[in-house]
């Protein structure tokens, strides 16, 4: 928590919040009870920098923050953080204090669609529009897959290379987290 007194880490996980809630907000497409974006890079580099405490920090931010100035057609509805949250935990366990390989990003991508898009999301989504379980379910399919799809190649191509450019840059700021495990060996 040392970290939270930071300015430079604090400055950073602030860019990090603000990217995520542009990229949620502004660059994503929205369907009815789905929606599809890049904020799912912002996600996993805020996992892979900062490891779960702060990441979840950030996400609860994010959501209260985003959803206060820029509410969408649903409106807020608390359960959804829960689902931030489990994204944090799995991008976190995946990519913080791990080597960056393919095999543990297709992993963490099909763990957390599994947990959050298959399971989480389809249940908040039914309860809101009391729809069944199964029923949302099938109408989320072709999102969840493209989203998998999608999530998995822009991963397995761009994640690498920003993490190391980002931990390197991050160590040349003098703003790595204390117990950051790239610090000067790893990078």
């Amino acid at each position: 928590m040392n970290d939270l007194k930071n300015a430079k880490i604090l400055s950073l996980i602030s860019v990090f919040i603000v990217m995520s809630i542009i990229s949620s907000k502004f660059l994503s497409i929205h369907f009815i009870t789905m929606k599809t974006g890049v904020t799912f890079i912002v996600s996993a580099l805020t996992c892979a920098i900062f490891g779960p405490v702060i990441s979840i920090i950030s996400v609860i931010i994010e959501d209260f923050i985003g959803n206060a100035f820029f509410s969408s057609a649903g409106g807020f509805y608390f359960p959804f953080v829960i689902t931030r949250i489990v994204t944090a935990l799995v991008y976190s366990y995946f990519f913080y204090r791990k080597d960056i390989t393919k095999k543990n990003i297709l992993i963490a991508v099909f763990v957390n669609s599994l947990l959050t898009s298959v399971f989480l999301n389809t249940l908040w989504v039914s309860q809101v529009t009391g729809n069944t379980f199964i029923m949302q379910l099938y109408a989320r399919v072709p999102i969840i897959l493209f989203n998998y799809v999608m999530n998995s190649v822009v991963l397995v191509l761009v994640f690498p290379k920003l993490v190391r450019i980002l931990r390197t840059e991050i160590l040349s700021m003098n703003a790595a987290p204390l117990n950051a495990p790239y610090k000067k060996s790893s990078v």
